[in-house]
């Protein structure tokens, strides 16, 4: 069955209220975006932290997400908040304690830009940088098609719209703040989006905790549908997928931990962290980032516990559960104010996305291949560019999902799975298999000295391989995650380190000079004795145990700050306060522990000199 919103003047008004505000802040910041390539993708590294914490924050919101986590917490429960360590969601901890300053640190303008500072100007170097560049594409490619299995679903549900004049009249349209305004613009946009968020996830959550409670939802669903811990096997999940519940949370945790140790994933990331003012700033948006996020988890618990409670029929696809909540349950203007929230969190990921994939064509291929000698004003028109084709290729993506599907079918059956109206399983195929191809060559970057440019770019390209050959053998294709990933994260771990050890390692020059400047930690002895001899004065400003003391509390305080709120909304108030308690204990730790000494830890504040060298 299919369900269409009508909806009434004052939700349009709503929305395109909030569609013009979006385009005229976009069309406002084209002036200062217009200055240099540095102020096209940083903002020129003087955005406030606070507004780079929301941008950042508001990014992760996105529809096609919340859609999907929506529909773990209907079909699975509160173990639902298992299956969310697949994209490491607690990141945000590892940015505050440390990651965050040391991306700062190195003043380049993208992830791929990075590859050189840290293995070099050379020929491996380069095959590291070409290696990111290409692992960037495909996934931009990959999230854009995933952002529009969201939007399609959204919009086929909610506005009864044509698939086609959705997307061009809601992604064309706002694609021009992120054409003309840049980095600036999207980040300013998106601090009014984050406002537009909080308000729509709190009438939703509100909505939720007043017309649900623990005994009517744990009711009508399954018997441990409301238990948080986690067992080997769960018999009412078998046709699901997540039967071997166990199994899978291992491999989520997993990977999780090693995805947050590894620094971003998500490309726009590293650009949030590089456009702050000083690697203090960079540690405090880490910290808020996370903070802001919590609203989504209750609202997500509220609009399933809606589904359970209201009983608005069968449902056939837990990922529409969504849409037809709000579809029957909210009143109009509410429903106008609930679609521009979540509206905003799609349109905040999508111009995130292209914003930071723009950066990478331009920054990494046009300039680094075609246009070395390219002025400014050029890397301007090349940056509206690029950025106009991702939004066209966002469009296509969008309109031809039953072309795509049937292009897959006839030259690729197993692609079956990733059908464009499944979320789940695409989300779990970007995270778990694409992501296993890069993920053990981006730990080792970090924490061991030895890794070079040749051996990261072995270790990448054979990873996005081998996750290619998965998603286009039948027979692998069908295999869950916990037998794919490890195979795909052990034989590229393997390759890596193999590679790494038969060549040169990467130039002692360079090794020193990151050392010095991002000031790493973990296997790096070698190269911290060799800083010292050339500097007996020189000292880490903040010692690592410090840092893995700081990620220790954070990720209790942070994982009780994310699962308190889902428990209030549920009348669960003796498990919620308990919960709040331990955030409230964490959090006074982290303020001796972290903010007290973010001067101590971090003195060590750019000059406009070295901010305009690294923009060039």
């Amino acid at each position: 069955m299919t369900w269409h919103l009508t909806l009434k003047p004052l939700d349009i008004v709503i929305i395109v209220l909030y569609l013009a505000i979006v385009v005229t802040l976009g069309v406002i910041m084209k002036r200062r975006a217009q200055k240099s390539i540095g102020s096209y993708f940083l903002g020129e590294r003087q955005l406030p932290w606070w507004a780079l914490a929301m941008s950042g924050s508001s990014s992760y919101f996105d529809i096609t997400g919340t859609m999907w986590i929506v529909s773990l917490f209907f079909t699975i429960g509160l173990r639902g908040m298992w299956v969310q360590w697949i994209w490491g969601f607690p990141i945000t901890v590892f940015y505050m304690a440390y990651m965050g300053a040391w991306i700062r640190r190195s003043r380049v303008m993208t992830g791929s830009e990075w590859m050189e500072t840290r293995f070099g100007s050379g020929k491996p170097g380069e095959w590291a940088r070409l290696a990111y560049t290409i692992y960037a594409v495909v996934t931009i490619t990959a999230f854009l098609a995933y952002g529009s299995v969201g939007m399609g679903k959204f919009v086929g549900v909610i506005l009864g719209l044509p698939y086609w004049l959705s997307a061009v009249l809601i992604i064309g349209l706002t694609g021009v703040y992120v054409v003309l305004g840049g980095f600036r613009g999207v980040v300013m946009v998106e601090v009014f989006q984050t406002v537009v968020l909080s308000i729509g996830a709190l009438i939703i959550a509100y909505v939720g905790f007043r017309d649900t409670s623990w005994d009517l939802v744990t009711a009508n669903r399954p018997a441990g549908w409301g238990t948080i811990v986690p067992q080997w096997t769960v018999s009412y999940l078998k046709d699901a997928g997540f039967y071997f519940f166990g199994l899978l949370t291992l491999v989520w945790v997993t990977k999780g931990l090693l995805l947050d140790l590894s620094g971003p994933e998500q490309l726009y990331d590293f650009q949030r962290f590089l456009a702050a003012k000083n690697p203090a700033e960079a540690s405090k948006l880490g910290a808020l980032w996370g903070v802001i996020h919590t609203i989504r988890w209750p609202m997500a618990m509220a609009l399933a516990a809606l589904m359970v409670v209201k009983k608005l029929g069968q449902v056939a696809d837990a990922e529409e559960v969504l849409p037809r909540v709000l579809n029957e349950l909210f009143p109009v203007g509410l429903r106008g104010l609930a679609l521009a929230a979540l509206l905003s969190g799609f349109l905040a990921t999508f111009n995130s996305t292209v914003n930071g994939g723009s950066s990478y064509l331009v920054k990494d291929i046009f300039q680094k291949y075609l246009r070395p000698q390219a002025s400014q004003r050029t890397l301007i028109r090349a940056s509206y560019v690029s950025s106009s084709l991702l939004i066209v290729l966002g469009l296509l993506v969008g309109y031809f999902p039953d072309i795509l599907n049937a292009v897959f079918r006839r030259i690729a059956p197993a692609l079956a799975h990733l059908n464009p109206r499944t979320i789940n399983e695409m989300f779990t195929w970007i995270m778990g298999a694409l992501g296993a191809g890069v993920l053990m060559p981006n730990v080792l970057r970090w924490y061991w000295w030895r890794a070079n440019g040749t051996g990261y770019a072995a270790g990448a390209i054979s990873g996005m391989v081998l996750c290619l050959i998965q998603a286009f053998v039948p027979a692998l294709a069908k295999q869950p995650l916990f037998v794919t990933f490890p195979i795909i994260a052990g034989a590229v771990l393997v390759i890596t380190v193999v590679v790494t050890l038969c060549t040169r390692p990467t130039p002692e020059e360079t090794l020193v000079h990151f050392y010095r400047t991002v000031q790493p930690a973990g296997c790096w002895g070698p190269v911290a004795r060799r800083v010292q001899e050339l500097d007996p004065e020189f000292r880490r400003h903040s010692p690592f145990s410090r840092d893995l003391l700081n990620v220790l509390v954070g990720l209790p305080c942070l994982l009780s700050m994310y699962v308190f709120p889902i428990y209030l909304v549920l009348h669960r108030y003796d498990v919620a306060g308990a919960l709040f308690v331990v955030v409230v204990v964490t959090g006074a730790v982290l303020y001796f522990t972290w903010y007290r000494r973010l001067s101590e830890m971090y003195p060590d504040a750019e000059t406009s000199e070295e901010a305009a060298q690294g923009d060039a």
